[in-house]
């Protein structure tokens, strides 16, 4: 009886040994958190990428090798319930899915997806401020406080941690308000890192990001209006602002002798100049014009290049008027400085011309060229009234709801989904997204938790709240839950990828499909076209797999140099047709097939990419059709030739330019006063002519506060070049303080340079737009 006793509790033990076995194995298999999704089917896998816009994924060969990972990334799951997804794949049970994706961890590898394709894996460190931090920005670098060499920097991450410092900090200290976007800071960046490291015993070289909400207030107390914006202090006050090179050495140089920037010197006033032209004053101006019948009066702003362009030929004509004994005058009115006089007459924008009779305004004038000021002045007569602005869109009728700061949060935060279009009325890619959002809105108006709502950016009540939430170009969309926890729409801007995103939200099973994309036959006008393949995302890889040899050529249809080579790569497609060589020639639209192109890194076009057995290869031959057919006839003896140094994107060579995209185009207009802005083509022989002058006086002007020069290049940045309606190339616009107006000038050094120096004239109170 004893001995069956023992027996019984020993198998009692045993037992609960498995049992506790199999629940520990049981648990490492499960998410430590709630908010975390473990997947192990290759449907559940697509159909979450396909719905969900911001994905991360853990994968682990096995449960186990996860558990390491699985607190921190519990904690981030929870954080940002809403805002992104976050998935775990065990490779060990989910072989197949694994697979599919081609992932095989040797213990645990984490991936980001993005609207549906892949990313990048994530490569910073494992805490959850960095794993946040990537996930509110995963097309973003890494925040300069984890490069490893910027560690001699030191990282200030909010205005009472600045304070801090100044109070304690003995040594002096160079500090650089910058923005991640921003082009200057991204170059200056390891120039600034490298002389901390330099300078570490004898002073404090520290960064401090003023482009986060929490930060404005710093920026706004140290008036940063542009980036990056360097100041030097001593013993906890400001003393300096920067005033040496940008460069490490320039830095080093500069901190053994603090000194504030030098000033430049003024350019000559127009008044000076000797001419027919009369220069009225606050004090002149009435008593002038009551002794005159005839005056055409030209307010202008020194630094306006519309004005610069007009001088001339109003100058002209003020002489030719003399010279035919007209008794009209022409007379001008710097409005930066004749203040009052401007103010009077409501001058919004340069030039404006008035025309006054016997003392008395009679009607303004919109002429610019001497011959029709000097055909109005022979004949005064009232011009034609101009026609009524276009309507505003929040005053016609639709299901849109248009709101300002005033009324957004309280809207909003009764809507359980909102998607909101942040734009600019004068924006192009606006006009056309807004009968698409309006139709989309009225399609969707019965359903009481769906809202879709625009704000204007240029609203005086709508602007703070556009920075708030990072509004950088037109238009912007968000989405928003109850009117929190904002994240980027960037889906199809038609009707039904509107109404689709919402449905997808509200009852997934109602969801309109997205139709297939449309891909025009680039080849289809040419005799022979219709023997070159045209590729899909959908059809690429059964074609690629099929064919043995296959010569593919990746192009954008408003390419110039694809257009040259079609005829080639047709004829060539057609001889090889003709001869029975094995192997076809095949294209693909890369514009639209964004999967295929993103797949393969096509950067330019045409781009042309071999296939053997399914394996991609450079193509190394010519482009006419004899390089072509020879290439395919034997495409593993074709020669290799050393192909040319390619020319370094300017964006690639060191310069005070700033290239900008985008993404930080609005943001960086609007927070420099002056930015004037190459809009240039890398294949353009003017832009490159043009280049060098404007690099060079970027360099000059470059410590200058609020003035910079930018580029743009017009055959990446499309929509931006549209959105400004750039028709060649080079095109400069002078934006002020985020207004554009176009540049007239030169194209030397000097023209560049004295045309920001004219800026400085009364830039307090000038009125901030041309006509």
């Amino acid at each position: 009886m004893e001995l069956l006793r023992k027996y019984s509790w020993l198998t009692l033990l045993v037992g609960l040994c498995f049992f506790t076995a199999f629940l520990a194995v049981s648990e490492a298999k499960k998410p430590k958190s709630q908010n975390i999704l473990a997947v192990d089917d290759m449907k559940e896998f697509k159909k979450l990428l396909r719905t969900r816009n911001n994905v991360m994924v853990l994968f682990s060969k096995t449960a186990k090798d996860a558990n390491s990972w699985m607190d921190v990334y519990g904690e981030v799951a929870t954080e940002m319930k809403g805002l992104a997804t976050l998935l775990t794949v065990d490779c060990s049970d989910a072989k197949k899915l694994c697979k599919k994706v081609k992932v095989s961890p040797s213990n645990v590898v984490l991936k980001h997806y993005q609207e549906g394709e892949f990313n990048r894996d994530y490569d910073r460190r494992k805490n959850k401020k960095s794993m946040i931090y990537f996930l509110n920005n995963p097309t973003d670098d890494a925040p300069w406080m984890e490069d490893p060499t910027a560690s001699s920097v030191r990282h200030i991450e909010s205005g009472k941690e600045l304070q801090r410092m100044l109070a304690k900090e003995k040594k002096p200290i160079l500090l650089m308000f910058y923005a991640p976007w921003c082009g200057h800071c991204k170059k200056m960046k390891p120039e600034f890192a490298g002389a901390a490291k330099e300078l570490k015993d004898s002073a404090v070289l520290a960064g401090l990001d003023v482009d986060i909400p929490t930060n404005y207030e710093v920026r706004t107390a140290y008036n940063i209006t542009g980036f990056p914006t360097i100041l030097y202090f001593e013993d906890g006050q400001r003393k300096y602002d920067y005033g040496g090179e940008r460069d490490q050495n320039g830095i080093i140089e500069w901190m053994k002798n603090p000194q504030p920037p030098k000033e430049p010197e003024p350019e000559a006033q127009w008044s000076d100049e000797e001419s027919e032209v009369v220069h009225l004053t606050d004090d002149t101006f009435d008593s002038y014009l009551e002794g005159h019948e005839s005056v055409l009066v030209m307010f202008y702003a020194p630094w306006c290049g519309h004005c610069k362009k007009m001088k001339p030929e109003y100058t002209d004509s003020a002489q030719q008027l003399t010279e035919e004994g007209l008794s009209g005058v022409l007379a001008a009115v710097d409005a930066t400085k004749e203040k009052a006089v401007a103010q009077r007459f409501e001058i919004k924008g340069f030039p404006t011309l008035k025309y006054f009779k016997s003392g008395e305004f009679a009607w303004d004038l919109n002429e610019r060229t001497g011959e029709k000021i000097q055909e109005f002045m022979r004949d005064p007569s009232e011009p034609p009234a101009p026609p009524p602005p276009e309507p505003s869109w929040s005053d016609q009728e639709s299901a849109v709801l248009h709101l300002t700061g005033d009324n957004f949060k309280t809207v909003t935060k009764k809507k359980k989904h909102s998607l909101v279009m942040f734009y600019a009325p004068w924006c192009g890619h606006c006009k056309k997204a807004k009968p698409e959002f309006t139709a989309a809105a009225d399609q969707l108006k019965d359903e009481l938790k769906v809202a879709y709502i625009a704000v204007d950016c240029t609203d005086d009540k709508s602007k703070e709240m556009c920075s708030t939430y990072g509004v950088t170009g037109y238009p912007t969309l968000k989405y928003f839950v109850y009117g929190k926890d904002p994240v980027p729409y960037s889906g199809g801007r038609e009707e039904i990828d509107f109404v689709r995103f919402m449905m997808l939200l509200v009852n997934p099973d109602a969801a309109p499909p997205l139709p297939e994309p449309v891909v025009e036959d680039f080849f289809a006008e040419l005799d022979g076209g219709e023997n070159v393949l045209q590729l899909t995302d959908s059809t690429f890889d059964d074609v690629i797999n099929k064919e043995e040899s296959v010569l593919v050529m990746f192009y954008a249809p408003w390419c110039g140099h694809c257009k040259m080579m079609k005829p080639a790569f047709s004829e060539a497609a057609t001889l090889l047709k003709e001869a029975e060589t094995p192997g076809v020639l095949a294209a693909v639209d890369a514009t639209v097939n964004k999967a295929l192109a993103a797949k393969y890194e096509i950067r330019g076009y045409p781009l042309l990419k071999y296939f053997k057995n399914g394996e991609a290869n450079d193509y190394v031959s010519g482009r006419s059709t004899e390089n072509i057919v020879d290439f395919m006839n034997n495409p593993s003896e074709a020669a290799t030739p050393i192909p040319p140094t390619p020319e370094p994107k300017w964006s690639d060579v060191p310069s005070a330019v700033n290239h900008l995209t985008q993404a930080n185009f609005k943001s960086f207009t609007e927070t420099n006063r002056y930015v004037l802005t190459m809009f240039y083509a890398p294949w353009c022989g003017h832009c490159k002519a043009a280049k060098p002058a404007f690099q060079d006086a970027a360099q000059v002007v470059k410590d200058e506060e609020g003035m910079e020069l930018a580029a743009v290049d017009c055959t990446v940045e499309r929509d931006l070049c549209s959105d400004f309606e750039v028709q060649g190339f080079p095109t400069f616009k002078l934006f002020t303080e985020g207004s554009p107006t176009e540049y007239q000038g030169g194209r030397t050094k000097s023209d560049f340079y004295n045309f920001m120096q004219s800026l400085k004239s009364g830039a307090g109170d000038q009125p901030k737009e041309e006509l």
